[in-house]
């Protein structure tokens, strides 16, 4: 079926849809946009007019019966004269599959029904200048290759007997080397080599001198205006007529037009055309290399999958120009929460170079945050694109605003390969959705696999306490001036029964948000007092033992009650027991909290301040709570033998601790070194792997047998 009007120095469109309807309705928007029509039912019959008319561009329905729009536009894509039309794909199927198999089969852009028809004449335009763009483009290209393939346009040589270097005037200019007014050296042939690349340059020249063998090299020079020009390099050897290497001819040739036309020719292929974001085939090209790398370094990354809510509604309300300019906006905002994303909790990102931010289609845009350290790195970029997003935009008079909805998937717990990775994102950005829009939610199973995890923990927990799978190792404490022990510090393990000896860092967080830790903190203080009664009893020396309490909510722990039914039950005074607790407690301020530790002291008990100098440090509250004990923390105390600032922050503590009449103690010390810094400095004791690692109640008391530990 053929009508055909006014094909002189019209674009020629060819319509190929089954509903006669729907092909008479864009045959008239596409007359009205200048275009000259051609038609066809069926797939078959298009392949036959394409090969006889010619046409400039294809609006090409999906489904239709002997050949449907895939089989088609591979067919077309496969002939000699294919290759650079224009095809439109029109399909009523809304899936995400069936997108991906148009532009497989080498659809350039798709259309879903219903049809605006106003738009489609406009679109039709664009896409046929961009398709003869990209076949000048390609033209340009194969005629400057082929031009600089035979045009020597400066040259240059070396003479391989006598190693003498000669350029000519040509290749002089090409290089930027006009203001010099003497044989130009082959230094001078280097010297306009930009900066960066002048090492590879000159390595590969003067390999190829060593080895008397020819090379081709691109690379970039400055000129003296600050110009920019792409040299082609390429060189051969000249052999005497003895077969003996003589002479290294070589020419440079400027490929600047080439390198532009490259460029150009890219960014077409890789990057939106409207936002100049990365396209579906530059994300899904850097995502697998991303793969392979996670893959070779053990690392993670993340994708998140955004999706504007209800952004057909904006398109409907103010029309595609609106939600345009609407998706050229959002864009730059997530540019802008990308490079602001590194500065939480110390970097999320190693650098914004680590991320990718790409346009799917549609209001569908996709990130890839690479190398993120953790999940919880995600969540944090995720959490500033919900807060950005609803800005107010002013666009051509008309305030909107627009909230997203957000998938994580994590690599490799949430897929190992692209299509899993990116499934899982969009799942769980559906997720998202169904929770109310405006919120980001993680893949569902890498969520119930941390929860399980958790909750596994926090199970164990309860169970530990019934079956004594808690443990308390002693590191001694020891007085610097003679090394005797004088007191211990109490530290708790959990010796699981399938997962072997769990630090407290990964238990006690959760057992402070479920409340397990006033029953472990009870455990603590009975177990100590316990233990030091039992060495007592021993006729051991009698020591101080210090526990450490976990700060969370002390208020609510009837911590006093516990430390006195301990000291009880233990027959042990008050004097043995020392009370660690850290920065946080007193930063809490709390009128309760205040009152606990003026019981403390009230019950004898002498206080000790924990990791002194890493926190929220303040001097006033150790005026208005006195402590008997500041520690200093390890972390400077393992650099003071190299950091002038850790010896100095000592130094001051030091001399702070003793006017407050504190005793001061020195953790982590490691080496003989630190022990007589340290000391010198006026310490009063120190606990550290020196004198003894923490050890079980047994050995412990070997230690305190000895006189001293030396």
């Amino acid at each position: 079926m053929l009508d055909k009007t006014s094909l002189d120095e019209k674009p020629l469109a060819l319509v190929v849809d089954d509903d006669l309807s729907l092909r008479l309705s864009m045959c008239a928007a596409l007359a009205k946009a200048g275009f000259a029509t051609v038609e066809a039912e069926n797939g078959r019959e298009a392949v036959e007019i394409f090969q006889s008319d010619a046409p400039d561009i294809i609006l090409l329905d999906v489904v239709m019966p002997e050949m449907d729009g895939f089989a088609t536009c591979s067919a077309i894509r496969s002939m000699p004269t294919g290759k650079y039309t224009q095809i439109l794909m029109v399909t009523g199927l809304d899936d995400t599959e069936s997108i991906e198999r148009a532009f497989e089969a080498g659809a350039n852009d798709f259309v879903a029904k219903p049809i605006n028809w106003t738009m489609l004449g406009h679109r039709g335009k664009y896409m046929l200048r961009a398709g003869r763009a990209m076949e000048e483009l390609n033209k340009s290209k194969r005629r400057l290759a082929k031009t600089q393939e035979l045009a020597l346009l400066g040259n240059w040589e070396i003479d391989l007997i006598n190693n003498s270097f000669h350029c000519s005037p040509e290749a002089g200019r090409l290089l930027g080397l006009t203001k010099v007014h003497r044989q130009i050296s082959y230094n001078d042939f280097l010297a306009s080599v930009a900066i960066q690349e002048q090492d590879r340059v000159k390595e590969k020249i003067d390999s190829a001198v060593k080895f008397k063998r020819p090379f081709s090299i691109n690379y970039r020079v400055i000129l003296p205006d600050g110009a920019q020009r792409h040299i082609l390099n390429r060189c051969e050897i000249f052999f005497n007529e003895n077969g003996v290497e003589e002479m290294m001819l070589g020419a440079v040739q400027d490929v600047t037009q080439l390198k532009n036309a490259e460029e150009e020719i890219r960014l077409l292929a890789f990057y939106d055309s409207l936002t100049g974001l990365a396209n579906r085939t530059l994300f899904m090209d850097r995502l697998g290399h991303e793969i392979a790398s996670a893959n070779r370094h053990g690392k993670i990354f993340a994708l998140l999958f955004l999706d504007l809510d209800q952004f057909k509604r904006i398109n409907d309300s103010f029309g595609h120009h609106i939600g345009d300019l609407l998706l050229k906006n959002v864009s730059e905002t997530l540019q802008k929460c990308i490079r602001k994303s590194d500065s939480a909790t110390g970097p999320v990102l190693a650098s914004d170079s680590d991320t990718l931010i790409a346009r799917l289609g549609g209001d569908e845009f996709i990130i890839l945050l690479s190398d993120i350290q953790k999940p919880e790195n995600a969540a944090i970029v995720a959490r500033k694109i919900i807060q950005a997003i609803p800005t107010v935009y002013v666009l051509e008079g008309h305030e909107i605003s627009v909230t997203t909805s957000i998938g994580i998937s994590i690599f490799p717990v949430d897929g190992k390969d692209m299509e899993l990775l990116l499934k899982n994102a969009d799942s769980a950005m559906y997720h998202a959705k169904e929770k109310g829009r405006n919120n980001y939610q993680f893949y569902k199973n890498s969520l119930n696999d941390a929860v399980s995890e958790r909750y596994s923990l926090e199970q164990g927990m309860r169970n530990a306490l019934k079956r004594d799978e808690f443990v308390l190792y002693y590191q001694p404490q020891i007085e610097l001036a003679t090394r005797r022990i004088v007191g211990a510090e109490a530290l708790i393990r959990w010796l699981h029964p399938q997962k072997g000896m769990i630090p407290p860092d990964k238990f006690i967080p959760i057992a402070e948000e479920t409340g397990l830790i006033i029953d472990i903190n009870k455990w603590v203080i009975q177990t100590a007092c316990r233990q030091n009664e039992q060495w007592r009893q021993a006729d051991l020396k009698p020591i101080r033992i210090a526990v450490n309490l976990s700060g969370y909510q002390l208020a609510s722990q009837n911590i006093i009650q516990i430390i006195q039914e301990a000291l009880a039950d233990a027959d042990l005074d008050s004097s043995n027991l020392e009370i660690e607790i850290t920065e946080n407690v007193f930063m809490q301020e709390t009128k309760d909290t205040i009152g606990i530790l003026k019981q403390m002291k009230d019950l004898k008990l002498r206080i000790a301040l924990d990791d002194f100098g890493t926190g929220y440090s303040s001097l006033s509250y150790l005026t208005t709570f006195p402590v008997d004990v500041i520690k200093i923390d390890r972390s400077f105390v393992m650099g003071c033998t190299m950091l002038e600032n850790s010896r100095v922050i000592i130094k001051a503590i030091i001399a702070m601790g003793h006017s407050l009449g504190s005793k001061i103690v020195a953790e982590g010390i490691e080496t003989e070194e630190q022990f007589e810094l340290i000391k010198g400095y006026g310490a009063d004791e120190g606990q550290g792997y020196l004198f003894s690692p923490p050890v079980n109640h047994i050995e412990f008391a070997r230690l305190l047998a000895q006189e001293c530990l030396l």
